[in-house]
């Protein structure tokens, strides 16, 4: 998006000013940081990418009311799904760094904010659980070949192996990897964009994997999250840690397909 296309004002809030454009966004939307005199806003704008990759907005918006003024992520000031934009408070604060996830005191203060998230947010109403293997189908659809529906059918054994060992559902970020924890008084969590209910382990495993954390590391960030390491909760952790690996790929590889597209 051309920064002279961004539009001056927004409801609500009436004539902004732009500073920069933020890093990230992945291709699929971008975001930029604005000020109203002393107040600081996050703006992002959806490309038609978000359509194709089949991204639910809906389901984010829900999120967002949902954790609404509880210290774990960022204000909703206002969005337009239609249009494609999202308005939120702006969090100061420093992103973690994937090595400072293997500091074991890190490690539990970030699994204690999951738990947070997990058991103290009510799932958003009218709000669908996350479909995962659909997901992975879908990306799989998007790449095309006999390699994608390969990796698709593994990760999807892998989603049914933890099924098995079922949790009650819970509001899930599904993607807290180190960059979208911000430090400071508190851990929060930003971009909620994959966010809506689902089994709380798979934050866990997103975490393990992203990071490469190893079994101790994944036993201590479990028993932060879950207030002690359950046998059948590791065992469904392990089934999703191999899966997230095959999600991951696909999702890579089917936002590369789609920018050609796009």
């Amino acid at each position: 998006m051309n920064s002279a296309r961004l539009p001056p004002e927004i409801p609500g809030l009436g004539r902004l000013g732009y500073i920069r454009r933020l890093s990230g966004g992945g291709g699929w939307n971008e975001t930029w940081l604005a000020a109203r005199g002393e107040e600081r806003f996050a703006v992002r704008f959806d490309t038609s990418a978000v359509r194709l990759l089949g991204l639910d907005r809906n389901a984010e918006l829900g999120a967002l009311q949902a954790i609404q003024g509880r210290g774990l992520g960022p204000d909703l000031v206002y969005a337009d799904l239609p249009g494609g934009l999202l308005v939120t408070r702006w969090l100061p604060g420093r992103a973690c760094a994937p090595a400072s996830l293997r500091n074991p005191r890190l490690l539990r203060h970030l699994g204690k904010t999951l738990r947070r998230l997990h058991e103290t947010v009510p799932s958003p109403p009218n709000v669908a659980p996350l479909d995962l293997a659909r997901s992975v189908r879908h990306y799989a659809a998007i790449v095309g070949g006999v390699r994608a529906r390969t990796m698709a059918r593994a990760a999807c054994r892998s989603l049914n192996a933890a099924a098995g060992h079922r949790r009650n559902p819970a509001l899930c970020h599904n993607d807290p990897a180190a960059q979208n924890f911000l430090r400071g008084p508190a851990l929060r969590l930003i971009d909620w964009e994959f966010a809506a209910p689902g089994d709380p382990l798979f934050d866990l495993a997103v975490v393990i994997r992203h990071h490469d954390l190893d079994e101790g590391q994944g036993r201590a960030l479990l028993g932060a999250a879950r207030g002690r390491v359950h046998r059948s909760d590791w065992r469904g952790l392990t089934h999703l840690v191999d899966g997230y690996g095959n999600v991951r790929l696909l999702w890579e590889a089917a936002v590369r397909a789609v920018a050609q597209i796009d």
